[in-house]
Parts: C-alpha cells; structure tokens; sequence
C-alpha cells in the first residue's frame, strides 16, 4: 500500500444560438488534448497561435484555423506527496475561426466533467480490482472520501466494454475475446496517456467520461498535433 500501482510522475456545454443569414450555427465548448503536457506541466499562459498550426479543429475539421480565446478555471485532483490534492488549474481556450466553435485545450491526463485526474482513477482501480483492497481501505490510503472511489469504480463500469473493445483491436489479437475486470485494469498501464490517447482516436470520446455517455450530443473531441522538429534537426516525433 506504500507505493502506487502506477508511477504518479466538467463544464456543460454551452450552447447559444447564433443566427447568420444562410443558417444557424450552435457555438459549444468542445475539448482538443494536448498528450504532451500533464497537470503538472500544464501552463495556459505558454501556448502562442502557433503552437496549433497542425491540429484540426474537432467540429468542422478545418485545420490550423485558431485563434487564441482566453482561458477558464476548474478544479482537478490529483495525486501528490502520496495523497489526493485538489488544486485549481487554468485551462486555455481557442477559437475556431472557420465554425466560430470554442474549444478547451485540456491536459492529457484530466477528464472531463470530472473532478478525478486519469491517474487517480486508474490508481483506485488498480487497488480494487489488482490489489483486492477494500473501499475503505483504499480510502484512507489515498486520503480522499470513499465517494471518490464509487465515483471511480461507476466510471469503469460504463466504459468497460469500449476499454476491452479497444485492447482487442490495438493489439493485433494478443488481447483474448473476453477479459474479466481485473484483466482490463491490468492492460491499463504506463503510458496510460498513450492509453486514452489511443482510445480518443477509437471511441472519439475520452475514456472515463461519464456525461453524455448514453447521448448523442456528446462535444467533438480533438488531439494536438505534435509539433513538427526543426529542417536540420535529429529529433524525431514519436
């Protein structure tokens, strides 16, 4: 119980019509992840309108066509000095110039319309269903109420088939048809950012987003194009 199982190192949407004379366009929060950055790393005030060149906007696909369009605060927990913490984080927005659509750029690593971090999902997870710990028990070893691990444990439960589903086609058929809970869990390792970035390019929704998850208004969900090196450079993406 004195280490983690992995290493450690919800806005609704808004929508307000606007009438043009040809039609009506829906102006909605939709999220584009940035997998290079993490709670930790992230920094609002770092991104510049370059740094989007690259990634295609998730509503109409327009590419490199942002502007930059202030930023928001929210509330993220996170897993630090081997307890949960609960901090404010900024997240930067942007602005689709070609569909007027607002996006949130979010670190890899938070959920959407959730307080819980990836990590600290995946770490309750593990204990649960791997380690065959207690609610309780794991409660108190992460320093957090036991609501935070039903929160956990209800969000596996709704994605747990897509998670299988995903493995299954990621791994060329290394990953057998049918796995109990404790096989899925086990698949989820580090990078668990490659994980949900894998299961954002299948599912097209991030993993262990519950809101919208039986409706078809779900926001459109986007990645960060990596930046490409330098003309010259020895640097390679990965």
């Amino acid at each position: 119980m004195e280490k983690p199982l992995f290493l450690a190192e919800k806005p609704s949407p808004n929508l307000t019509p606007r009438r043009r004379s040809f039609r009506s366009v829906a102006y909605q929060k939709t999220m584009v992840f940035d997998f290079s950055k993490t709670f930790k790393t992230y920094d609002a005030k770092t991104y510049k309108k370059e740094d989007f060149t690259g990634t295609r906007c998730p509503r109409c696909y327009a590419a490199g066509r942002f502007k930059l369009h202030g930023s928001y605060r929210r509330h993220a927990a996170y897993w630090h000095m081997s307890k949960i913490t609960c901090e404010f984080i900024e997240i930067k927005r942007i602005k689709c110039l070609s569909c007027k659509t607002t996006h949130a750029v979010m670190p890899g690593d938070l959920i959407p319309y959730k307080l819980l971090s990836l990590f600290i999902v995946l770490f309750i997870l593990g204990l649960f269903y791997l380690e065959g710990e207690p609610v309780l028990k794991i409660a108190e070893a992460g320093g957090f109420s036991f609501q935070f691990i039903y929160s956990a444990l209800y969000a596996y439960r709704k994605h747990a088939s897509g998670i299988s589903q995903y493995f299954r086609e990621a791994s060329a058929g290394d990953v057998p048809p049918t796995l109990d809970d404790a096989g899925i869990v086990s698949l989820i390792r580090e990078p668990f950012l490659e994980f949900q970035s894998g299961y954002i390019e299948l599912n097209k929704r991030p993993c262990f987003m519950c809101k919208f998850f039986n409706s078809a208004k779900a926001p459109p969900i986007g990645r960060l194009a990596p930046i490409p090196p330098p003309v010259g450079s020895n640097i390679t993406l990965e």
